[in-house]
């Protein structure tokens, strides 16, 4: 009896090795066709329409549960994604973070260099010097390591108690919007553009030492990490979002790229963000509504190279795409585009992501004598 048990967990174990195997093999083969969904969204109806559409292979559940009946409430909603016999990923937002910005205001991003974003926030307020500084909110990237450690005890507690995920795409491992105060909600550098700190700053390969930690947390599931494009050269002009800032030519891309090329050494994949309406990449400049996917696809090879530095491969990216406040035909669009631009890879996002922010006033702990 012993000896079959044993036998039985062998070819058990053999079998679970085999599934992985077979599911990273999917996605290894581009062909990751998913869309994103909250728990409430997880639904019986809703995934087998998914399933029966015969386009989709995974569900990504957004998890950010934080009292024990939302933990349980995505724990149910990833059990019924497996159940149906969909591709599980898990999606989970880093930077933007309420929850420890509201416990560690020091670890928000700051606002310290060039003033443009006050257009948009008429009533901010001016910080009293060397007293106080402004902090961008909710915004808690992990290029402090205050910020780091926590985050990831964060993400290891959202994964507890989950199924088993074939994916962990892990969002926003940048920097702030507005990183260097232009206002561009797609300026994402830097985490203070001045000489105040209020924790322990880290360096450029902070994002691909994170990877790397979360995959200890899931060593069976393939960690990827969600990247942004920077400015663009039109955005520069006076009337662009960076209203006249020389985001463009500046450190931006360099910056950029800096912190991309030791994430690309430490993932097999990266995803990109994309929602083209949110992030006002709907002008006509681009062609047809959703045709900027397939340009910022595109800013992975080129921008780069322009440093001497070795470009993303198209075929290695995973596109997340706008799937709210669009129509059908402008999924499609933005679908198409990104296998034109060479990503046939894609996760359409049913549930909005929240990339906003505000100023707030932050006062700094003056050391005693």
């Amino acid at each position: 009896m012993n000896l079959t048990a044993n036998k039985l967990q062998s070819m058990s174990a053999i079998a679970a090795t085999m599934l992985l195997a077979c599911c990273s093999n999917i996605a290894a083969a581009g062909e990751l066709h998913s869309v994103m969904l909250s728990d409430e969204q997880v639904t019986a109806a809703e995934l087998s329409e998914l399933k029966s559409a015969q386009k989709n292979n995974a569900i990504v559940l957004q998890l950010n549960g934080i009292t024990p009946q939302e933990q349980a409430s995505e724990a149910a909603a990833a059990a019924r994604i497996v159940e149906s016999g969909l591709q599980l990923y898990y999606w989970i937002e880093i930077a933007r973070c309420p929850e420890l910005a509201d416990a560690h205001p020091e670890w928000m991003a700051s606002l310290q260099g060039h003033p443009e974003w006050r257009r948009l926030f008429a009533d901010a307020p001016i910080p009293l010097p060397k007293t106080q500084v402004v902090k961008n909110y909710p915004w808690v990237p992990i290029f402090y390591k205050e910020a780091f450690d926590a985050q990831i005890e964060r993400v290891s507690r959202l994964l507890n108690g989950k199924p088993h995920a074939v994916g962990i795409f892990l969002n926003d491992l940048q920097g702030a919007p507005s990183a260097c105060g232009c206002g561009n909600t797609l300026c994402r550098w830097t985490t203070d553009y001045g000489p105040i700190r209020t924790a322990s700053a880290l360096k450029d390969d902070a994002a691909a030492l994170f990877v790397a930690e979360v995959s200890k947390l899931a060593p069976n599931s393939e960690v990827i990490p969600v990247w942004l494009t920077e400015c663009e050269e039109h955005d520069c002009e006076p009337d662009g979002v960076c209203a006249g800032v020389g985001c463009y030519n500046g450190i931006c891309w360099k910056a950029w790229n800096r912190q991309l090329q030791p994430v690309a050494e430490q993932a097999d994949w990266i995803a990109v963000l994309l929602p083209f309406k949110m992030f006002e990449r709907d002008s006509s400049r681009y062609g047809e509504p959703g045709a900027w996917i397939g340009h910022g696809l595109k800013m992975f090879q080129a921008m780069p190279l322009k440093q001497d530095s070795k470009p993303i491969e198209a075929n290695r990216l995973i596109a997340i795409v706008q799937g709210w406040d669009v129509s059908e035909s402008e999924v499609e669009a933005q679908v198409r585009h990104a296998k034109i631009a060479g990503t046939p890879n894609a996760v359409v996002v049913r549930t909005p992501i929240d990339q906003s922010w505000k100023p707030v006033l932050h006062q700094l702990k003056l050391s005693t004598p």
